[in-house]
């Protein structure tokens, strides 16, 4: 059935989420902490935005793109419209 959802995730610090996608376009904003954010197939460090507190961004469908919790504990909160699922893709 396809709906609007929102959830909210915690990523412990140091976390790593590596490149993946996801079929739908999605609304992300850290609650709490930095996240680190790239886009692209591969987890590049270079390719990352410190991501603060209130930050917004958008994460369109099927756009690969990873995350990393460096500094700390993150929490975000993810607003879309599903079904959805996530792809990973394989180094």
């Amino acid at each position: 059935i396809a709906s609007l959802y929102v959830y909210r995730v915690r990523f412990p610090g140091g976390f790593r989420n590596e490149p993946h996608y996801h079929p739908d376009d999605r609304v992300v904003t850290v609650m709490t902490g930095t996240l680190h954010m790239g886009y692209g197939n591969e987890f590049d460090e270079n390719a990352m935005r410190a991501l603060p507190v209130g930050s917004v961004w958008t994460e369109p469908g099927e756009q690969p793109h990873f995350v990393w919790a460096q500094d700390g504990e993150v929490v975000i909160q993810v607003v879309g419209f599903g079904p959805s699922g996530t792809t990973q893709i394989e180094p």
